[in-house]
């Protein structure tokens, strides 16, 4: 879905930003510093444009994706759905619009942009692809069961699985307690978890088969017995809930190796397994390697790949402290560059850390 690519954006700014200027509105501006990842400076000024130009669609457009890329869920939404209504065959706007409500478990309303979209772009392979994966989903879901806690809703196939679902209510309570309270900040609204089987999981997520959990809006578990190891089951549904934190805090630009470094570390109550996969290889990967997702590695890089990531964040807890690790992911969803943020928060350049933290 190519309307999202930065060349296009440029392509866009180009066309919009004609005209002699100080005074008139300036489209171009916007466009450019949404393609340079000025992310707060694009947000200001889209929403200048949508005041001076209410009636124009593409402004509507850039703020919301400008929103969306700020974590700023549901002032995207409305400014895309304010797109829409200006005009209703924009497909940019279809698709940002669709991952939104996908990602917050709207499959209904998600199905029916998508459903726009392939009507005016039939030949759109990643459309059709997204929508019949959610069509599935929305089918499997209608026959699944629902309970909740305060801070969660768990989706559960039958009577048979109902222990399990209220187990796995009590345990993310606790984790949410627990993790929350480390890092001093707790997410807003209730998580969906949704427990599969083995083979519901694989078809829904399209997940590689060493994935034990995942975590992309939803939390989405494969049961696999997991009341007979309940210490597992605990432990993967500590690790997911770490990242739907992560993820209220940050929504982007987080690097992998801290994404799946903090899960690691609130996933249990030491970092025993961690260093005894670095013990056993005798290697540290570097975590410039890690910064983006962990499927390219091989089966051996790929446990030592979390153990690195997990031991790194460790030492960056101890050594900043929570507080200011927040504050780090805080500056990333303002779309601060990760380099600048954490020499800024961290205190010392990040290329210092990375060199030098495993010692």
């Amino acid at each position: 879905m190519p309307w999202t690519s930065s060349v296009v954006i440029v392509a866009l700014a180009a066309l919009l930003g004609s005209g002699p200027a100080a005074a008139q509105p300036n489209p171009k501006a916007a466009w450019e510093a949404l393609d340079a990842g000025r992310l707060q400076d694009a947000a200001d000024r889209f929403d200048d444009l949508v005041y001076r130009m209410p009636r124009d669609p593409m402004t509507h457009l850039g703020a919301g994706i400008a929103a969306h890329r700020l974590g700023r869920v549901p002032k995207a939404r409305a400014a895309l759905e304010e797109a829409l209504r200006l005009a209703p065959d924009l497909t940019p706007a279809m698709v940002l619009l669709g991952d939104i409500l996908a990602r917050e478990g709207d499959l209904l309303g998600a199905i029916a942009h998508y459903e726009r979209l392939l009507a005016l772009e039939p030949d759109d392979a990643v459309a059709v692809e997204r929508l019949d994966r959610w069509r599935t989903e929305q089918a499997l879901h209608e026959q699944f069961r629902q309970s909740a806690s305060p801070n969660f809703t768990v989706l559960f196939e039958g009577p048979a699985e109902e222990a399990l679902a209220q187990r796995a209510l009590e345990l993310l309570e606790t984790a949410f307690w627990r993790i929350g309270g480390a890092l001093g900040v707790y997410p807003a609204g209730a998580i969906t978890l949704v427990l599969y089987t083995g083979q519901q999981f694989q078809d829904v997520t399209r997940s590689p088969a060493w994935a034990a959990g995942l975590f992309d809006g939803r939390i989405r578990i494969p049961v696999r017995g997991a009341l007979e190891n309940e210490e597992e089951f605990a432990r993967v549904l500590a690790h997911e809930f770490t990242h739907a934190l992560v993820y209220s805090i940050a929504p982007r630009r987080v690097p992998h190796w801290l994404h799946e470094g903090l899960a690691t570390v609130f996933e249990r109550d030491d970092m025993t397994w961690s260093r005894t996969q670095v013990q056993e290889t005798g290697r540290i990967l570097p975590l410039g390697a890690l910064e983006g997702s962990f499927r390219g590695l091989s089966a051996d890089d790929l446990k030592l790949g979390y153990a690195v990531s997990g031991l790194a964040t460790e030492a960056l807890l101890a050594q900043a402290g929570a507080p200011s690790v927040v504050a780090l992911l805080q500056d990333l969803a303002n779309g601060e560059d990760f380099r600048a943020a954490f020499a800024h928060r961290i205190l010392i350049p990040f290329d210092e850390f990375a060199a030098t933290w495993w010692r």
